[in-house]
């Protein structure tokens, strides 16, 4: 019986690996953020326009998107007391990285999103995240290709200058 000699090589990539899964979570996180707010630009109610300019998308790693202009999504521009700043009219951003938020800072936006004694309720941002759920994966499995399948390449590249 002849001897045979195997060498196993390994290689430990887990930061690597870990990297590009934060950048998954956050860029899909941030992607889904975006469909929401659009989503509930549509479908919020129109007046003077700002309450649907006001929506924006704030993330905790430091990206985020800006409140939009009112006459240009389908309102008058005019708003008792002569409207509102551009920084009167972004939320917040969350502290964790891996958080997202969508909304709007405007003090009249509940009344609509969850209706008065006098209003019935027009809701526009749980509506517009509903709908946004049913895109999580598809998104994801984008962002995750993308992100990993330059890592799988590189390894199938390092494997077969190993001779595997």
């Amino acid at each position: 019986m002849k001897n045979v000699r195997v060498t196993i090589d390994t290689i430990w990539n887990g930061e690597d690996v870990k990297i590009r899964g934060k950048k998954v979570v956050q860029q899909t996180g941030f992607e889904l953020g975006k469909l929401v707010e659009k989503t509930a630009r549509f479908l919020a109610p129109v007046d003077s326009g700002y309450l649907r300019a006001s929506i924006t998308t704030q993330c905790g790693n430091g990206i985020g998107t800006e409140p939009g202009n009112p006459a240009a999504l389908g309102g008058t521009g005019k708003q008792k007391g002569g409207g509102f700043s551009s920084w009167e009219m972004t939320i917040q951003a969350p502290t964790d990285p891996n958080e997202i938020y969508v909304g709007t800072p405007l003090y009249y936006a509940w009344h609509q999103e969850f209706g008065t004694i006098y209003m019935a309720p027009q809701t526009f941002l749980r509506a517009s995240l509903e709908l946004a759920k049913g895109n999580m994966l598809t998104i994801t499995k984008v962002n995750a290709k993308f992100y990993f399948g330059e890592y799988l390449k590189e390894w199938d590249a390092y494997l077969s200058s190993r001779g595997v």
